[in-house]
């Protein structure tokens, strides 16, 4: 009679135990999980990739310029936030280069309001704005926050 009353206090532990194994899926498909609320989210504006058309051209000019060492561009609507490094040795024309990009970026894009800084802050958050539009979709509405905010840092530092 023990040995009944064992077997069956095992044969409850192990019905538990495989029972809490599968929370985690099942939480994930509960109303609460994010698998539902990515579903909702496809087919809207997020599920469209901003055109950066624009970004890419600004890019590529800098990038050909030799007082530029690496560049990061990024667009949204009639904004163009650009972050650039200038080489150690061209520390000493920062201004005239600073000057000369901002100038020449207004020149090509008339339409973009040109938001420009050589600040390694600036060029590591519009870095950041970069990665996050390539690995999540970000909408329009969401990219411009960011832009503003670093728009904004970047006068607070001047």
């Amino acid at each position: 009679m023990a040995m009944k009353q064992w077997w069956l206090v095992v044969m409850a532990a192990l019905m538990v135990a495989s029972g809490c194994a599968k929370e985690e899926t099942e939480q994930k498909q509960s109303l609460q999980g994010t698998n539902l609320m990515r579903a909702q989210t496809s087919g809207t504006a997020k599920g469209t990739k901003l055109d950066q058309g624009p970004a890419e051209r600004a890019a590529d000019y800098l990038r050909r310029r030799e007082d530029i060492r690496d560049v990061v561009v990024v667009n949204s609507g009639d904004r163009l936030l650009v972050a650039y490094q200038i080489p150690h040795m061209q520390r000493w024309n920062r201004k005239k280069i600073e000057k000369d990009v901002e100038g020449r970026l207004r020149d090509m894009f008339p339409g973009y309001k040109v938001i420009s800084s050589s600040d390694l802050k600036i060029f590591w958050k519009t870095q950041q704005l970069k990665t996050k539009m390539d690995n999540k979709r970000l909408d329009q509405r969401e990219v411009n926050r960011e832009i503003g905010r670093i728009e904004k840092l970047s006068k607070e530092q001047t």
